[in-house]
């Protein structure tokens, strides 16, 4: 039996431990809703398209800002939402590509990022309601047929908002988009600290869910992408320590509109149009053209 000093010794460090882990914790999910401010800056005068700054209200009354370009023959319309504290401009290449091929587009900073409202990212939850508003305003635009496209955070807005979209929503594509929030929570933490996510986020999802005011399982793209009827095109680097290979796997096993996987070699959590952009040019056209999108 241990000496009774050493007993002690050990539950006096066991304490520490945990108000070290409990605080670390509650920083990091503070952290982790926290709004990222920036300045978009001003349009790109080098786009296809003439880009105007644009602003709507989402429901619960918050100003979003971002930009539309409106293609004068268009093949329909593409709302582009960028992934987790990125900001629409990380959108610009995507919204580039589909300008050229005659689509208009709209990128928006989702709530609590860049120059939108907000004071709370929720990584696709509460961001379903800033998506319902961004249709809202195109269809007010005129537009008959929409795209939706997300990184991300964005992808799994528009799983999320599922039963909101609509069935002038002709398609959607999802980048890196993982099942379930408490996975992409549990991924993360075995990336970070080699621990599974049950175990060194254990303080952290209570603190993350107080702040958020939901329940994180409740985000789980996996029990809603079902309900989508347009064609999807679901695309995830190989590699991906966030959201793993197997999870980009289910949810395309969850999906009942016809969908297309495409895991791309060698990639991580990355922006996979920068990683292989003639591929990725290659395989969203074949998706556009075979759904005639």
């Amino acid at each position: 039996m241990a000496p009774a000093p050493l007993i002690k010794f050990f539950a006096l460090l066991g304490l520490i431990g945990g108000l070290v882990l409990l605080a670390v914790s509650w920083r990091t999910a503070a952290d982790h809703v926290a709004p990222v401010r920036f300045s978009a800056g001003p349009a790109p005068t080098d786009f296809p398209l003439a880009l105007e700054d644009i602003s709507f209200r989402t429901r619960d009354g918050l100003t979003l800002r971002g930009w539309y370009g409106q293609a004068p023959d268009e093949r329909g319309t593409v709302i582009l939402l960028h992934r987790y504290r990125a900001g629409r401009g990380f959108m610009l290449s995507r919204a580039r590509w589909y300008a050229e091929r005659g689509y208009s587009v709209l990128l928006y900073d989702a709530r609590a990022t860049g120059e939108s409202d907000g004071d709370i990212i929720s990584v696709g939850w509460l961001e379903t309601d800033d998506l319902t508003a961004a249709l809202a305003w195109t269809r007010q635009q005129g537009a008959e047929r929409i795209l939706c496209h997300g990184v991300s955070q964005g992808g799994a807005t528009i799983v999320l908002a599922a039963d909101r979209l609509g069935d002038d929503v002709v398609g959607v594509v999802l980048e890196s988009t993982y099942d379930t929030l408490l996975n992409a929570g549990d991924r993360r933490f075995r990336s970070r600290v080699g621990l599974p996510g049950w175990l060194a986020g254990i303080f952290y999802r209570p603190f993350m869910e107080m702040r958020l005011g939901f329940d994180a399982s409740l985000a789980s793209p996996i029990d809603h992408i079902g309900q989508i009827d347009a064609p999807i095109f679901i695309l995830a680097g190989k590699e991906d320590l966030h959201t793993w290979a197997d999870d980009t796997r289910a949810l395309h096993a969850a999906a009942q509109a016809p969908t297309t996987l495409w895991l791309v070699e060698g990639a991580a959590h990355v922006d996979l149009m920068a990683f292989a952009p003639e591929e990725f040019s290659a395989r969203l056209s074949a998706f556009l053209d075979e759904h005639e999108l």
